[in-house]
C-alpha cells in the first residue's frame, strides 16, 4: 500500500471524468484505498428532480442541475477537501457545466451561470484528472446492466452528444495533468491496470 501523498496544508484531489457508464465510480472505489484517499461520490440518489429530468420534464431541468451544482460545491469546497490528505472524487466539477449546457435553455443558463460564478472561487482544484473514454455501445451495456430505472431513457444519440462535449472540454483543458484511458482497450477491473493508474497518479505529483 502506498503512503498518503497529501501536500502541506492542502489535500491532493484526484478527479475522474467521463461518460455515464464508463466506469468512473468503480475506478474511484478501487484506487481510493491504494492511495489511502477519502472517497467522494456523486449524490445521484438524493436529487429529487432527476427522475423527472430524465423523463424529459423541462421544468425539472434547472432545479436538477442546480441540485448537482450545490451538492458538488459542498463536497469539493476547499475546507471539506482539505480535511483529508488525499481525496478521490468520481467526477470532475466542470461536468456541471457540460450537462447544464446540454440540458438548459438560454434563460435557465443565465441563472445557472450566476450561481456557478459565486461558487467556483471556493472550490478545491484537482491535481490530476483521470479521463475515461469508451465506445457508446460499451457504455450503453453498462448502463443497462446496472438497472437504474431513470437511466432507461438514455439513448445512444444523446450519449454520443455527451461524448463530443467531453472531448471538446478536454481539448482545451490545461488546469492540471490529465491521464486519458481508453476503457475499450484497458480493463480497469484488472489489478495490474488499477495499480498502473495509481502509479500514474503518484508520478503526476513530481
Amino acid at each position: 500500500m502506498t503512503e498518503p501523498i497529501g501536500l502541506p496544508n492542502e489535500s491532493r484531489l484526484i478527479a475522474i471524468a467521463g461518460l455515464i457508464g464508463v466506469g468512473k465510480t468503480t475506478l474511484a472505489r478501487n484506487i481510493a484505498p491504494l492511495l489511502e484517499g477519502h472517497l467522494v461520490h456523486e449524490e445521484y440518489g438524493k436529487n429529487p428532480f432527476l427522475v423527472r429530468q430524465f423523463a424529459g420534464d423541462k421544468d425539472a431541468a434547472l432545479p436538477s442541475e442546480l441540485f448537482f451544482l450545490l451538492s458538488r460545491a459542498c463536497q469539493l469546497d476547499k475546507k471539506a477537501v482539505n480535511a483529508f490528505p488525499t481525496v478521490v472524487c468520481d467526477y470532475i466539477f466542470q461536468k456541471n457545466r457540460i450537462f447544464a449546457q446540454m440540458n438548459l435553455d438560454k434563460s435557465q443558463m443565465t441563472i445557472y451561470d450566476q450561481i456557478e460564478r459565486s461558487i467556483t472561487p471556493h472550490l478545491a482544484k484537482p491535481e490530476v484528472v483521470i479521463y475515461l473514454h469508451d465506445t457508446i455501445e460499451n457504455c450503453m451495456k453498462r448502463i443497462a446492466g446496472r438497472g437504474r430505472h431513470y437511466e432507461a431513457k438514455i439513448r445512444p444519440a444523446w450519449l454520443k452528444q455527451l461524448a463530443g462535449s467531453y472531448e471538446d472540454f478536454f481539448a482545451g483543458f490545461n488546469d492540471c495533468k490529465v491521464i486519458r484511458i481508453d476503457c475499450a482497450k484497458v480493463d480497469l477491473l484488472q489489478k495490474e491496470n488499477i495499480r498502473a493508474v495509481v502509479d500514474g497518479c503518484i508520478k503526476s505529483q513530481h
